[in-house]
């Protein structure tokens, strides 16, 4: 499908700017000023550019600029100026002067190649050879036989990088000169998907056989964070995600993972390489269809088409119980992918071709079945040197990843959907006893979280390839359990979704700023953590359990001569929820739950 409007206005490259800015300052060196300049184009047309200014710098040497027009195409270096400065031989160093006759220099703003696997080897200018040839065409027209040094700028062209591939693709310092036909067509799908292509040359050139090809952002954070991949083994398709899987075909990649959103992979499902939506857009019925296919009644078929997005399934297909779509997703993609690459391949060899779908928040919801198994891995940076055949995988056991979930003062409705989303999926859920109770899904294998950590870590060891989450009261991140599994599993991959932690919730029932109160813990320690605390700060909040206890902790300070009030908040967020402030003799001698929040202050500053 095609849109009709307006004709749209052509414009020209950075390299035809830089080709013409160079012809200038030619002119300039042989005596003649000039205004504009015209240029030869690779097909052979001739045009002509304006020149913004042009001077002569010293003997020798003149430099002239060009505005670069792109047109109406959405060009970040529409409207930048480009520079051109022409140095002869006898002025320049004296290396400028051996071979080529036309030398190249990458001024201000123009990017440094630092990487192999581009047109341009590491340690040249970012001035790609179309320009280049260009360039030395312009120059050569008005001074034919003297030696030159050409030096291209772009002013601003370093921070305007960062908002482009440069720095993926290794050129460092400012931007690329380009430009394969001189123009800028407007809108041009063609030139924003070759702009891409050379990520797999990158990939290929920095020793990898295994790319992850990822739609966006999403996928990149997924394939970074869950998968472990390097940098450069990170390929963004944007919406070509048939084009760049033929680039890694032609490549020889050995392994190609899919990694992105439902809502772009959705359509990969369904056979759509392209999957801009003006091109196609079957998502909801692909979904309504597998989840027919997975048992859904026809109410549910109906919602579904009905929703908005394809990340509004999540929640709906989780509530239905139907998560194992998402598994069908990512297999269905996985195949069309492995049948594109067989195609391309002819009868060379085709990577194996995998997918893992992602929602908004980072949750994996699906896996090819190649990921789910646990002695499925993926490549790791570097894999063609470091591996003698392509048949190799990285280590010979995957990593353990774990999602650890704040479950919030322990009532459902505490929990964040986040944390529902994860929990409903999990294959394995470990915790407390009353934790598990109240949230491990139907089905899910459990693993009680006691005294003995070592054990606890033993037994996740033994899901590797499964979907594990670890339920962790209140907040993860205050006193939790994710400092203790990181020490018992260096190597596993652990997310934390954080909760409403019990700090925040007991400020929050005092009406006080809990930036205020100074953070200490009794749980499985002694008091006199807690105790120097309360000396040094006016207002502690501190949490007790079963053997350090409200009253225990009272009376210790009392014994230590520490005059202060303390309010006990016991059993927060549940329907018993219960608050009692006095003096450290009157907490003392009473009875509360173990599991409680303290807050002390210290009656001198009250």
């Amino acid at each position: 499908m095609t849109e009709s409007g307006p004709r749209l206005r052509s414009g020209f490259t950075t390299g035809t700017c830089a080709a013409a800015a160079a012809g200038a300052a030619a002119r300039v060196l042989a005596g003649s000023a000039c205004d504009a300049v015209e240029v030869e184009l690779p097909d052979g047309e001739r045009v002509t550019l304006a020149i913004e200014w042009a001077e002569r710098v010293r003997q020798g040497c003149a430099r002239a600029a060009v505005v670069k027009d792109a047109g109406d195409d959405p060009d970040v270096t529409d409207g930048m100026t480009v520079v051109a400065e022409v140095e002869v031989a006898a002025a320049a160093d004296a290396a400028a002067a051996r071979p080529p006759a036309v030398g190249f220099v990458a001024g201000p703003g123009v990017g440094t190649v630092t990487r192999a696997g581009l047109q341009i080897p590491p340690g040249e200018p970012a001035i790609n050879p179309v320009p280049r040839r260009m360039i030395a065409a312009a120059v050569r027209a008005v001074l034919p036989d003297e030696p030159v040094r050409v030096t291209v700028s772009i002013p601003g062209g370093e921070q305007v990088a960062r908002r482009t591939f440069n720095e993926r693709l290794g050129v460092v310092g400012g931007l690329s000169v380009l430009g394969t036909s001189g123009r800028v067509i407007p809108r041009s799908e063609d030139a924003w998907m070759r702009s891409l292509l050379p990520q797999v040359d990158v990939a290929l050139a920095d020793g990898n056989d295994t790319v992850y090809l990822t739609p966006g952002g999403f996928g990149e954070r997924a394939a970074r964070e869950r998968f472990g991949a390097a940098e450069t083994q990170i390929v963004q398709c944007s919406n070509f995600v048939g084009d760049l899987l033929d680039r890694c075909v032609d490549a020889g990649m050995a392994q190609v993972v899919l990694v992105g959103h439902a809502g772009k992979l959705v359509k990969v499902a369904a056979g759509v390489w392209n999957t801009h939506s003006r091109v196609a857009d079957a998502r909801l019925e692909t979904l309504a269809a597998l989840a027919a296919a997975a048992g859904a009644p026809p109410t549910l078929v109906v919602r579904i088409l009905e929703l908005p997005t394809a990340e509004a399934a999540v929640d709906v297909l989780a509530d239905a119980g139907l998560d194992e779509v998402w598994d069908d997703v990512a297999e269905r993609a996985a195949r069309r992918a492995s049948e594109r690459a067989a195609r391309r391949a002819g009868d060379g060899a085709a990577p194996r071709c995998d997918c893992a779908v992602v929602a908004y928040d980072g949750a994996v919801l699906g896996r090819s079945t190649a990921l789910r198994t646990a002695s499925a891995t993926v490549g790791r940076a570097g894999a063609r040197t470091a591996h003698a055949t392509a048949d190799v995988r990285e280590a010979a056991s995957p990593e353990l990843e774990l999602t650890v979930v704040g479950t919030g003062p322990g009532a459902a409705e505490w929990l964040t959907p986040a944390a529902w989303r994860v929990i409903r999926r999990a294959e394995v859920v470990a915790g407390g006893r009353r934790q598990l109770d109240r949230f491990a899904p139907p089905g899910a294998e459990q693993v009680v979280v006691a005294a003995d950590m070592d054990a606890v870590a033993a037994a996740l060891r033994a899901h590797v390839g499964r979907r594990v989450v670890v339920l962790a009261s209140g907040d993860p991140g205050f006193f939790g359990i994710p400092v203790a599994l990181r020490r018992l599993l260096p190597n596993a991959r652990i997310t934390t979704l954080p909760g409403v932690s019990s700090a925040q919730l007991a400020a929050a029932r005092l009406g006080r700023p809990w930036h205020e109160l100074r953070f200490a813990s009794a749980h499985g320690l002694e008091f006199e953590g807690v105790i120097a605390a309360v000396r040094e700060h006016a207002h502690v909040l501190a949490l007790t359990d079963a053997r350090r206890t409200p009253q225990a902790l009272a009376a210790a300070l009392a014994s230590a001569g520490v005059r202060a009030r303390l309010t006990v908040l016991e059993r927060l967020g549940e329907p018993d929820e219960r608050i009692t402030t006095g003096a450290a003799a009157r907490i003392a001698a009473q009875v509360f739950d173990g599991l409680s929040v303290v807050v002390v202050d210290r009656e001198e500053a009250t």
